[in-house]
């Protein structure tokens, strides 16, 4: 009998041995490949156009979470709540982003902005959806800027997330000569293998008879962050950087997921429904937002309009400087078809 207990513990042992070797070998990886991408580096722009904006003509922007391809309505997100954690399937994703492409085409923008757009990513079934976004939006020059590629992630342990590359989008149908990537401030313990990697871009845009420039900003600040000085900070980084075009008389207009509530009821329960900071905006920017529907729906629970348990609120819009003339802004509403985030529309000219 003691020969047999003494046989089940070495296994047991080994078993434990096993699995801490295996625990700390998966923390070296983690680390190990854990990495930030370079501050202000030139991006690569696609499809180039050459017709060029004009001031005091229409142009139509829009700004779109996609949500990678995963968020249907009936989708509940495990990091807000609920139990899903990758997207359904494969084809699911390509369903989801063929809608994506549907509205972007139907609404038509001049301009555009996309977040959470991924490829290589088991959590979107390694769809690579700016490969099917570009071949869709053919008429477009695009900018693609990598918000993060992260290590295989073990979390949850029973149905793991897994690895991720991901980023935000910029396209136009209008000439970009010069687009950059700039970096946020993340948390900087253990958090930041969740957050992950943070950034946005700057595309430039000659206008037609003109010395100032046309400036986009594009970016999806942090959610899910339990230190609130970071998300202070990444504010102040990018009204840092507008402040330099507005102070030369540039246009600037940025269309993003800012994770703070625009308009409508905030919701400073949750990390990503805080009130937006308007009395630290930019010096010479100002808020546009929607009012006719909601931007975003919260993933504890499937999306249903009438239930009590879902929260809704406008976190995406645009930050726009006081030489544009905002005409009319919207969301797009499509009942949250598509992504826990609708996009959102504005028409606008850049007064001369």
């Amino acid at each position: 009998m003691k020969k047999i207990i003494f046989k089940i513990g070495k296994i047991v042992g080994l078993l434990l041995a096993l699995l801490l070797v295996g625990a700390i070998g998966y923390l070296i990886y983690v680390f190990g490949q854990y990495h930030r991408l370079p501050d202000q580096s030139q991006e690569r722009i696609k499809n180039p156009q050459t017709q060029v904006v004009e001031q005091g003509k229409t142009y139509k922007m829009m700004t779109f979470n996609i949500g990678y391809g995963s968020y249907p309505p009936s989708f509940s997100f495990f990091m807000d709540g609920g139990p899903d954690v990758r997207a359904y399937s494969r084809a699911a994703v390509v369903n989801v982003i063929e809608e994506d492409i549907r509205l972007i085409k139907k609404e038509n923008p001049d301009f555009g902005n996309i977040q959470e757009i991924d490829w290589q990513g088991d959590r979107s079934r390694k769809v690579n959806e700016p490969q099917m976004v570009r071949k869709a939006l053919e008429d477009y020059t695009t900018v693609l800027t990598q918000n993060y590629d992260s290590a295989y992630l073990f979390y949850p342990v029973t149905k793991p997330i897994g690895k991720a590359k991901s980023g935000i989008m910029t396209y136009s149908k209008y000439k970009i000569e010069q687009a950059e990537r700039y970096r946020l401030p993340i948390e900087t313990n253990f958090n930041k293998f969740f957050d992950l990697d943070r950034a946005f871009n700057v595309n430039i845009l000659p206008i037609k008879n003109s010395n100032k420039k046309f400036v986009i900003f594009n970016t999806h600040m942090s959610a899910f962050i339990k230190d609130q000085k970071i998300q202070k900070e990444q504010l102040q980084t990018l009204f840092d950087k507008m402040q330099e075009y507005v102070d030369a008389g540039d246009y600037v207009i940025c269309g993003a997921d800012y994770n703070h509530a625009l308009a409508g009821k905030a919701h400073p329960e949750l990390t990503w429904m805080k009130a937006f900071p308007t009395d630290h905006l930019t010096k010479g920017m100002r808020v546009v937002a929607p009012t006719n529907a909601s931007t975003v729906r919260s993933l504890d629970v499937p999306y249903d309009q009438k239930n009590p348990k879902n929260t809704f609120g406008i976190i995406d819009g645009f930050l726009v400087s006081e030489n544009i003339k905002a005409l009319k802004v919207q969301t797009v509403d499509n009942q949250f078809k598509s992504s826990d985030h609708q996009p959102v529309t504005i028409d606008f000219q850049l007064n001369p």
